[in-house]
């Protein structure tokens, strides 16, 4: 029986205008109703989730969200951080010399939540506004190897970071976990650490089996929670790459209320 629901957002929860369906919302309400734990699982800050927990309704404290791509787990009703995990700042310098090398642009969040960039981009006004938070220019370079980050981004357009992708230098894909959180977003964390290893943490902390959790997403970032949950759903308008790792994948799309789909049919309609 399922206890716990990881979903994730953009392209998934959220309609292409970023909204959330009427009929999602009532899926989730009925869920939340009958004691399973939704939680939303994203690679946006606190900042940025807390809007939609207040829409849905998740802000006690038996509620839980992961942000940062799985670097972080937090208790949304008090604060408490139940996990976190960084990277040094002598990773993020080696991190900004390839960006250079690669010509996209980089951000990194601090492990206090400050989002800092060496030089203002259009995609620091597309993370500044969904997330709502401000950003700090600082010169990379003046890092200190000790600092501590809870992630960073090299960000572009969509052909940029497909580009790059295949260029990358193979330290960071051996040595650190590199996700693709959306076209123009590829984030580097702790090794080990995304959305699939924050599913079992929080499963185990609240005594949950694997059997007993279900995961929704459509990106690259989401396959380690699909892949890890009991029961893995891929949204009709996935990537493709997203498919193989699925249980099932929803007849409608994240415009058409794919997560009420999969909550009716795994969920709601068995209890």
């Amino acid at each position: 029986m399922i206890k716990i629901v990881t979903i994730d957002l953009d392209g998934t929860l959220f309609t292409a205008d970023k909204k959330i369906t009427f009929e999602n919302k009532v899926a989730i309400a009925k869920c939340h109703d009958l004691g399973v734990k939704i939680v939303i699982a994203t690679g946006r800050p606190i900042s940025g989730v807390m809007p939609v927990l207040e829409e849905l309704g998740l802000t006690s404290t038996s509620d839980y969200a992961i942000i940062y791509n799985g670097s972080k787990i937090i208790n949304v009703g008090t604060g408490e951080t139940i996990s976190v995990s960084s990277i040094d700042g002598a990773i993020i310098k080696k991190l900004y010399a390839e960006s250079k090398r690669l010509g996209v642009f980089i951000h990194a969040y601090k492990e206090n939540g400050d989002l800092i960039t060496p030089l203002m981009n259009p995609y620091t006004e597309v993370e500044v506004t969904i997330n709502r938070l401000d950003y700090n220019i600082v010169d990379f370079n003046t890092i200190k190897d000790d600092d501590k980050f809870i992630k960073c981004l090299f960000t572009g357009s969509n052909e940029d970071i497909t580009r790059i992708m295949p260029l990358v230098n193979k330290e960071f894909y051996t040595n650190y976990s590199m996700v693709r959180s959306s076209k123009i977003f590829l984030e580097f964390l702790k090794k080990g650490i995304e959305k699939g290893s924050a599913l079992k943490s929080l499963a185990s902390y609240l005594n949950i089996k694997m059997e007993d959790t279900m995961a929704i997403g459509d990106a690259g970032n989401d396959i380690p929670m699909i892949a890890a949950a009991g029961i893995g759903v891929a949204m009709k308008n996935s990537f493709p790459e997203v498919f193989p790792h699925a249980n099932y994948i929803t007849k409608n799309d994240n415009n058409n209320s794919g997560v009420a789909e999969a909550l009716n049919k795994f969920i709601i309609n068995n209890r």
